[in-house]
């Protein structure tokens, strides 16, 4: 194996076994709720619905924008 094919190789190791303990790093991170979105579960599905609900009713949550 000459020494350009060796680089090649060594540096293409070195980049998936970066990208696999990031991998396994975020998944490690994410394991934890606190990590999580706050608005991911039950508590964000009863929020979007009750937005839904007040879109329909012509009450909307947004603020009117600046001009």
């Amino acid at each position: 194996m000459s020494t350009s094919d060796y680089l090649s190789a060594n540096n293409l190791f070195i980049l998936i076994g970066v990208f696999v303990i990031v991998l396994v790093a975020f998944l490690w991170f994410l394991r934890k709720p606190q990590n999580r979105h706050p608005m991911e579960g039950e508590k964000g599905r009863a929020l979007d619905e009750a937005r839904a609900q007040e879109n329909a009713q012509g009450v909307t949550d947004v603020p009117p924008t600046r001009r």
